[in-house]
C-alpha cells in the first residue's frame, strides 16, 4: 500500500507533539462530557520515560496524528496519546502509528502493551481489537475509573 505519510519518533521539543495532545484532550472532553486542564505533557513521553511518535504528510509536513507510550512496569508499556486529526481518519494513519509503536516497544524490551479506552470512544475500541489487543481488568490508576475499558497486547 502506498502511503503519503511518514511516522517519526520525536525526541526533543516539537510544537506538533503538544498540538496533537491538546486536540486529543479536547476530543476526550467532548466525548466524555467534562472540562478540565490537559494533564498530558509531551515531556512525559520522552525517553527514558517513554516514546512519542508523529505521523506527517510526506510533502507538506502537515501533522496527521500521534501515538505514544510510557513505561508501566519493567515488562509493560502503556499506550497513550493515540490521536488522528479527523480529516485523516480511515486512511491507515492510526494503524501505522500502532505498528511503529509496537516495533519500538519490542525493541525497548517490553513484552506487552496495555492501554485504557472507554465506551465514548467506539472507533478506538474497534481499532485496538482489530490490532490484536484483548480486553483485560482495569490496571494501575484506571482501577477506580468506572468508564475505563482496558486492553493488553502481547508483543514478544
Amino acid at each position: 500500500m502506498n502511503q503519503n505519510f511518514t511516522i517519526r519518533v520525536v525526541e526533543t521539543q516539537d510544537p506538533n507533539s503538544q498540538l496533537c495532545l491538546d486536540h486529543l484532550w479536547e476530543e476526550i472532553q467532548n466525548r466524555y462530557g467534562f472540562q478540565a486542564p490537559n494533564p498530558m505533557n509531551f515531556h512525559d513521553f520522552l525517553p527514558p520515560k517513554g516514546r512519542f511518535f508523529i505521523a506527517e504528510h510526506n510533502e507538506t509536513k502537515e501533522v496527521l496524528g500521534s501515538a505514544a507510550y510510557t513505561k508501566f512496569n519493567n515488562a509493560q508499556c502503556e499506550l497513550d496519546a493515540v490521536f488522528v486529526f479527523s480529516q485523516f481518519r480511515k486512511k491507515n494513519v492510526a494503524k501505522s502509528l500502532l505498528s511503529e509503536i509496537e516495533k519500538q516497544a519490542r525493541s525497548d524490551h517490553y513484552s506487552s502493551m496495555v492501554l485504557r479506552a472507554g465506551a465514548p470512544q467506539p472507533e478506538a475500541l474497534a481499532l485496538y481489537k482489530n490490532f490484536g489487543f484483548k480486553e483485560i481488568h482495569a490496571f494501575g490508576k484506571w482501577v477506580s475509573d468506572p468508564t475505563a475499558i482496558c486492553f493488553e497486547k502481547k508483543i514478544t
